[in-house]
């Protein structure tokens, strides 16, 4: 195996992990390993762009940090539809690192408006901030040694982030987010079946001709990322309110109503005095 790395490089060695849909490879086009888990990370690259651009004038006047989970975010979709079109491992470990510094970098970014992070100890948040990049960084090292154990890392982050957005939403005062977390609690534990799905009875969906589990995986994990990012961003705009002259609204999108398959958006005013 080194030595098929070696002669091949990252950029052409396939990676030991593959997707239950690798079982058809390139039939569907000739230049696509994986297709429909290369399409559907689409999603993940636009919901981002949208988010930043509804937010365009807040990020510009008062909180420039916020646009860099976004762009991560659909960094992340840019680097899953590289993977997934060519297997590579560097488009793996790519794809894995991103999520691992949209993770921290959403915390670094958002941490100051969080509930949960003792008032006391304000005043050391550039130092946490600090703690959270490096530690990030020394992770990164890390994800090179066993890339095949990369992924069910990253998912234990999904036990103390379960937390976080649970805490913070019941917490937040803002009526227009109490549903969030239920809604991202049922997202996410659909895609997260999807996931081990995929991987773990990958026998069964070949069997009934359905590989595609992480293909919707993508598509409901990206809608349950697009709904924290909004969440924490209504938190934001509330907890800065002494410093901007903005209103916020939510609305969502095809319907008016508030359903586990609408997609919200941000409607922001500035106050004329």
């Amino acid at each position: 195996m080194m030595k098929s790395i070696e002669s091949k490089g990252w950029l052409e060695y396939e990676s030991g992990h593959a997707w239950c849909e690798s079982a058809y490879k390139y039939n569907t086009h000739p230049l696509i390993a994986e297709f429909a888990n290369t399409v559907t990370n689409l999603p993940i690259i636009v919901l981002p762009l949208v988010n930043a651009m509804m937010m365009r004038k807040y990020i510009r006047k008062v909180n420039s940090g916020v646009v860099w989970p976004n762009l991560l975010l659909a960094f992340n979709g840019i680097a899953s539809t590289y993977y997934h079109a060519t297997l590579n491992l560097f488009g793996q470990l790519v794809d894995e690192l991103s999520i691992l510094w949209i993770l921290n970098i959403f915390l670094v970014v958002y941490i100051p408006v969080m509930q949960w992070f003792p008032e006391k100890h304000k005043k050391n948040i550039p130092l946490f901030r600090w703690s959270v990049i490096i530690l990030a960084s020394f992770i990164s090292t890390l994800c090179f040694f066993e890339p095949n154990l990369n992924a069910l890392a990253l998912m234990t982050y999904t036990i103390p982030g379960s937390m976080v957005v649970h805490y913070e939403g019941k917490h937040a005062n803002l009526p227009e987010i109490a549903n969030f977390p239920r809604r991202i609690f049922i997202l996410w534990g659909l895609a997260i079946s999807c996931w081990f799905s995929d991987r773990l009875v990958c026998d069964l969906w070949l069997y009934l001709g359905i590989p595609y589990l992480h293909a919707i995986f993508h598509l409901l994990s990206s809608v349950a990322a697009y709904n924290i990012f909004v969440m924490f961003n209504m938190i934001d705009i509330e907890k800065r309110n002494k410093e901007h002259k903005f209103t916020a609204s939510i609305r969502y999108f095809p319907s008016k109503a508030s359903t586990i398959w609408s997609l919200p958006y941000i409607i922001m005013r500035e106050k004329n005095f």
